[in-house]
């Protein structure tokens, strides 16, 4: 099955996959897949965005309102600069750098501002050590949108 138009929410998370991928640091970007198992095997940094709890709905009036609950999973594989600095002080910089990148996608981006976008509320910015060479910023946030009632495609 088929449409030439795409439902709002498509057209929305479709807006946020092209913004993430304009960003320079990431290699590979990619949405609703589990996050690697074989952390050897992807290009770092490698985001996947996840739909993390099931969206909310709601109507008022004639309009739909949904609230897609995010999370943008950036792994990070370290380097030592020299033997003398910790394993991790080049990756934690570079997290840093790609939350801020994210941060602006998600606040300065025209083109989200379309298609019944209606808000972004970032809720946190976590990062995690997976094992001796890898680590994680996870970066929560909801999307909320509108649409007509009984048009997701409006």
């Amino acid at each position: 099955m088929s449409h030439v138009t795409l439902p709002v929410r498509t057209v929305i998370v479709e807006k946020l996959l092209t913004a993430f991928r304009g960003i320079e640091q990431l290699q590979t970007v990619k949405a609703f897949l589990a996050p690697p198992t074989d952390v050897i095997g992807i290009e770092y940094p490698a985001l996947y965005l996840l739909e993390i709890s099931a969206e909310d709905r709601g109507i008022s009036n004639n309009i739909a309102k949904g609230t897609m609950h995010l999370m943008a999973q950036v792994y990070f594989k370290s380097t030592m600069l020299d033997s003398n600095e910790s394993l991790f002080a080049d990756m934690w910089l570079d997290m840093d750098i790609v939350a801020a990148e994210i941060h602006g996608v998600l606040h300065n981006n025209v083109g989200l501002s379309k298609n019944g976008l209606v808000n972004i509320v970032e809720i946190q910015y976590d990062r995690v050590l997976m094992n001796d060479s890898v680590g994680v910023l996870q970066s929560t946030f909801d999307v909320e949108y509108r649409h007509d009632r009984g048009g997701a495609y409006s």
